[in-house]
């Protein structure tokens, strides 16, 4: 099951680098053979396509399956899943947003160096001016956080 996304694979286009998935193709036919033959472009009689996937391959977290209705070969249903899977991959693997909620002062912290390579001082005049050292400066500050208002909801979305 892990070969199957791989070149060699029975789904290799549905490979999506950087996750390890691993799954099942197939196809599962609606009308026997000998009924498909006579009827050779009818689109009615085209085989489903099928795909079990997961990630990560050893204790997964996520596993999906696809029924793909006249989708003929289970690759076709494999590009399908590993885009949920991927979906899914991207939203845990996104660090979480920290946000400053309510009014009040938030404490922000900053790194930076002198775009002359000199630093100030008190007197204005320029310390070590004539050297190629970088100096990394840093401070603190508090910054207001204005407290934003949501409007009330007062029905989902589209009702009235």
């Amino acid at each position: 099951m892990g070969r199957v996304l791989l070149p060699e694979g029975t789904a290799p286009s549905a490979h999506v680098p950087g996750i390890d998935i691993a799954g099942k193709t197939g196809s599962a036919q609606i009308v026997s053979l000998a009924l498909r033959a006579k009827h050779k472009n009818d689109e009615d009689f085209a085989q489903n396509g099928w795909f079990v996937g997961f990630t990560p391959r050893r204790n997964p977290d996520i596993i999906v399956c696809v029924l793909f209705e006249g989708g003929e070969h289970g690759k076709l249903a494999a590009r399908l899943a590993t885009q949920v899977i991927k979906a899914y991959v991207d939203k845990q693997r996104r660090q979480p947003t920290k946000m400053a909620s309510g009014s009040g002062k938030v404490e922000v912290g900053g790194l930076w160096t002198d775009p002359d390579g000199t630093d100030s001082n008190e007197d204005g005049t320029h310390a070590n001016a004539n050297t190629n050292e970088d100096h990394l400066q840093g401070g603190r500050f508090l910054v207001d956080v204005a407290r934003k208002r949501a409007p009330l909801a007062v029905a989902a979305p589209g009702m009235q």
